[in-house]
């Protein structure tokens, strides 16, 4: 199964949901994903030393990218760690988004892409980052509309995503309860997003851990 999968801002930050993150990957059967992130509060931390902010966010999200890749090593996850401005992989031109998918897709089967949010910004010819919701539904269109996993704002609430398939089919729970676990700064959701948490993730190929957004 191939999937996009997006790491907030808030989770980069946060070790007990990075260490379920890695040991979730290593369960996974038969899968292969792109996994999006940004920076983090590392980057204010960054600030703190006398770094210009935009310097700031592209050595923390690059310093991010290399910590995603080693740490999924530590748990025997195969993966490659790439800014998305590297090789001319994502560009931006005005608002739109250029993704060299065949690229992204010449990997072996169960390598993983640990892909940032960091892409070439043409217009002004500098490294810029870009909103996830953005570029995971810009990224999801292009690679065939492949299934965007976002993670629940609550990690440990696995009952709210422990109904049945049948029952989730019937689902009371509101578009409003749903949105109101999304990472704020993934909202509106991308196209074509399933809301999960780590031990969810961990299931893949297994989906009925997860509810649809709408």
């Amino acid at each position: 199964m191939k999937y996009i999968a997006v790491i907030d801002y808030d989770r980069l930050d946060h070790p007990l949901f990075m260490k379920s993150f890695s040991e979730a990957m290593a369960r996974q059967k038969d899968c292969t994903g792109i996994i999006l992130h940004g920076d983090s509060g590392y980057t204010d931390r960054l600030i703190q030393t006398g770094i210009m902010r935009e310097d700031a966010v592209v050595r923390s999200t690059s310093d991010l990218n290399h910590r995603i890749v080693a740490l999924l090593a530590d748990n025997g996850v195969s993966s490659v760690g790439v800014n998305g401005y590297q090789k001319s992989i994502i560009s931006l031109s005005g608002p739109k988004l250029t993704i060299d998918g065949q690229w992204i897709d010449a990997r072996p089967p169960g390598t993983h892409l640990i892909l940032s949010n960091l892409v070439r910004d043409e217009s002004h010819q500098k490294i810029t980052p870009v909103s996830l919701r953005v570029l995971a539904d810009a990224l999801s269109a292009r690679m065939e509309c492949r299934p965007v996993i976002l993670f629940s704002r609550e990690d440990s609430s696995d009952s709210f995503f422990t109904d049945s398939p049948k029952q989730k089919t019937n689902s009371t729970k509101s578009r409003g309860d749903l949105l109101r676990m999304v990472p704020g700064e993934l909202l509106p959701p991308p196209q074509n997003s399933y809301l999960g948490t780590t031990h969810s993730f961990g299931n893949m190929p297994d989906t009925s851990g997860f509810y649809r957004l709408p």
